[in-house]
């Protein structure tokens, strides 16, 4: 369960991930993570960021912060912790890679999940939650971010601020502590500088940035931004938290079925409607332009607290947002007038924390470009194609049983075409999207309430580029996110008290592909799988870890894996038993049964890597 407003999840990297020393061919070993078999301290074995070789310039934000609010646990009103940036003395030339570290901690005590994320200049740099702790254990964990895209954000002092939503009462008696720094890896000897954004616009109304709260689908995240005159290329990346009753959104189902399948919810006082589908949708102008997924992400006091620990779910400390190419509107972009970027969340029903950033890249060797949008076939409002059925019914008991099935799919195109110094640059982006939930209600019992969840969402988004008719280069990306859910509830008094066993799996899937106009190809693929079981808390409202006296069972699993055609190579498993950590193994299946990552490589998310710093060494 989610505290009100407060309630912030772990991103699951427990401290125990580094690169070393550089191969020849460029290629660094992964130091062995630091998993402690029996341990209880938070473990996950999702990739790290890969490193080049050389001494960072180091600049620190925060050191042993303590967010420790005394007040209403329920408010969102959460003291931002401020602080000043200015760019590492010693690193003043380009930079190979920036990369934000994170360390975070919390006493053993009493302490819900809560929400954390990093701003500078408004932009944001990290989003996630932190774990709970128990009475005995204290947990600590540790993030890494990518920036180097966001380099140009770097370059000049300016404000900053994290805010973590955490709260001390006589209940919740924990503060969280928390260390934050910048690595800036220096360009040269052998190490190239990172293709990175001209500029980074955020959406944030804050100078120093905030996540915006969006309660109902026609709600939007949104920024009027006057651009330079010679965008060649831009990016949104966008994170969507949900928050509250959309917190379990893919256990929601529609209004009409709210009241027949209450009883089947692990807190059903918070049952939710709004229906199963939730997803991202970006406009220019009041116009369609983009789609992306909304991760069905679990924070670590979600569905059933036990259920992940030593292991979160995926992706629970550290959201991977999703990028979304606004390419297409380069030529309306550079027509000097100012242009509303806008995000919104269909099937939002209170409510989505959101954040997004827009990455521009202008032409170098033009001051001003021209072009127009030429096509635009994505749906004027979202969810376009959306269908839900049901056999709910009463069986020769009377009670409640059937299924209700949500399908989603879309398919859209849009085009662009800017003139340039050195031709006609036509920009296409086509996507194809689907959505799956099914939802099966049955009683096998007069106490019995038996759910499950089915769900995949799947993403096909393809880009091309041609020059004056010829093809220039283009991408394509392919994302697929499982989620399952089983619960076995037996009620065992007149009120609402219950024990359930649940079982629950996650995964991750993004496989891409980039080629060049001389046929040079980038291919990468990462995948990533969960799966945990445990008994559900044994009443409605649920106490926090140190006050569960009902008996639990967890054991779980965890895989991931990333391979790429510039030679990295990253598998690492992980196993939990009466939630300690029982088994681990690394590198296996790799070349010499050892993690490798090229420090080009982009484990964390592999599309993220511009085609032409992929092909940087193989021209």
């Amino acid at each position: 369960m989610k505290k009100a407003g407060a309630r912030q999840w772990l991103p699951g990297c427990a401290a125990l991930l580094a690169t070393c020393a550089a191969s020849a061919a460029g290629r660094h070993a992964v130091a062995a993570a630091r998993f402690d078999i029996g341990s209880r301290v938070v473990s996950t074995v999702e990739p790290p960021v890969s490193r080049p070789a050389g001494t960072p310039c180091m600049v620190t934000l925060f050191r042993h912060e303590a967010f420790d609010d005394q007040g209403d646990g329920s408010s969102m009103a959460a003291r931002p912790h401020r602080f000043d940036f200015a760019p590492p003395k010693g690193c003043a030339g380009g930079w190979s890679k920036v990369v934000l570290e994170a360390d975070f901690s919390v006493p053993a005590g009493r302490q819900f999940d809560r929400t954390v994320a990093l701003w500078l200049g408004g932009v944001n740099l990290y989003f996630g939650t932190t774990i709970e702790p128990e009475p005995e254990v204290a947990q600590h964990w540790h993030v890494e971010r990518d920036l180097s895209d966001y380099a140009a954000l770097f370059r000049q002092a300016q404000a900053g601020q994290m805010i973590l939503n955490n709260w001390v009462s006589p209940t919740t008696n924990q503060p969280i502590y928390v260390d934050v720094r910048l690595a800036f890896y220096p360009a040269g000897a052998g190490q190239q500088a990172m293709a990175a954004a001209d500029r980074v616009y955020p959406l944030s109304s804050d100078p120093r940035g905030e996540q915006a709260a969006l309660e109902h689908p026609d709600d939007s995240l949104s920024r009027r931004i006057t651009f330079p005159r010679n965008v060649e290329r831009a990016y949104l990346d966008v994170v969507a938290q949900s928050q509250a009753h959309d917190e379990r959104w893919y256990t929601c189902v529609d209004k009409a079925y709210l009241e027949k399948t209450r009883d089947y919810s692990l807190e059903s006082f918070e049952a939710c409607d709004g229906g199963s589908f939730r997803g991202v949708e970006v406009l220019v102008d009041g116009k369609p332009a983009g789609l992306a997924p909304v991760y069905p992400w679990i924070f670590t006091g979600g569905v059933a607290p036990h259920l992940w620990l030593p292991t979160p779910a995926i992706q629970t400390t550290d959201f991977i947002p999703s990028r979304v190419d606004l390419t297409p509107f380069a030529g309306l972009f550079d027509d000097g007038k100012p242009h509303t970027v806008a995000v919104r969340v269909p099937g939002a029903d209170h409510f989505f924390n959101v954040a997004a950033n827009l990455l521009v890249y202008q032409d170098p060797r033009a001051s001003q470009l021209s072009g127009e949008l030429t096509q635009d076939t994505l749906a004027v409002r979202q969810p376009a194609g959306l269908v839900v059925r049901d056999t709910l019914h009463a069986d020769a008991a009377g009670r409640i049983v059937g299924t209700i099935t949500t399908d989603q799919t879309q398919s859209g195109v849009i085009a662009g075409r800017l003139h340039t110094p050195h031709g006609t640059l036509d920009t296409t982006v086509r996507y194809d999207s689907s959505f799956h939930n099914h939802q099966t209600f049955e009683r096998p019992g007069e106490k019995r309430y038996d759910e499950t969840i089915d769900q995949l969402g799947s993403m096909s988004l393809t880009v091309e580029r041609t020059l004056d008719g010829r093809r220039l280069d283009g991408y394509t990306v392919e994302q697929r996110d499982p989620l399952f859910l089983s619960s076995r509830k037996t009620m065992v008094t007149k009120g609402q008290d219950f024990t359930a066993e649940v079982a629950m799996k996650q995964g991750h899937r993004i496989e891409t592909r980039r080629t060049d106009a001389r046929g040079a190809a980038y291919h990468a693929v990462l995948d990533e799988n969960l799966a945990t079981r445990d008994h559900a808390d044994g009443k409605t409202i649920p106490d926090p870890l140190d006050r569960s006296s009902f008996a639990y069972d967890e054991a779980g699993s965890e895989q991931a894996s990333f391979t790429d055609s510039l030679g990295s190579c990253y598998r690492s498993a992980i196993q939990s038993r009466d939630e300690r950590l029982t088994a681990a193994s690394e590198g296996t299946g790799c070349p010499g049964n050892a993690n490798r990552l090229d420090s080009r490589s982009r484990p964390d998310h592999p599309w993220l890597m511009p085609l032409d710093q992929a092909l940087a060494k193989r021209k």
